[in-house]
């Protein structure tokens, strides 16, 4: 019995202690000012409004041409250069080794294809022509892989408005 009184006293303590600073915290909260609020944001103005729609339109326009390329380029892989020939400007074809073997690569197992930003070779608000830069990495059914760096450059087609290509520079690199 004489242990019992000395924990319980010592409890009591314990208890009190964190009330007094639970009290205190809450104290301290209700002395303290309430926070500025901040100013509500500025509302755009109509020439930013009319920058950042521009904007968001480079950007899918961009997107636009890099999805032609890659759809291009899948063809390419695939072997089907008579489907492919028809995302050139005048469905040409590249000349001598504009894009050095790649067309030629019979045992093509995989393309892995990596661009850069496309650039805008134009000063028009909405660019009509790009260069995307790009890395393909050609993997061959005996284990073989082939590296490649260029660019191929695009151009808004001002009748129905999808890009096509219109020149290429891609040559083999070494690993």
């Amino acid at each position: 019995m004489r242990l019992l009184i000395p924990a319980l006293l010592a409890l009591t303590f314990v208890g009190c202690s964190c009330q007094r600073q639970n009290q205190d915290q809450a104290d301290g909260d209700q002395a303290a000012p309430p926070p500025a609020q901040a100013a509500p944001p500025a509302e755009p103005s109509a020439a930013e409004l009319r920058a950042q729609a521009l904007e968001k339109q480079r950007l899918e326009d961009s997107a636009e041409a890099v999805e032609t390329l890659h759809t291009y380029l899948q063809k390419v892989g695939s072997g089907k250069t008579e489907d492919a020939a028809k995302h050139w400007a005048y469905q040409r074809q590249p000349r001598g080794n504009e894009e050095s073997d790649l067309r030629s690569l019979k045992n093509l197992r995989g393309l892995r294809i990596e661009n850069d930003a496309p650039k805008a070779l134009d000063d028009e608000p909405r660019p009509e022509t790009l260069e995307v830069p790009v890395d393909l990495r050609a993997s061959l059914e005996n284990g073989e892989s082939r590296r490649y760096k260029g660019w191929y450059r695009m151009r808004r087609n001002s009748v129905d408005r999808h890009w096509e290509l219109t020149a290429v520079s891609i040559s083999a690199t070494l690993q």
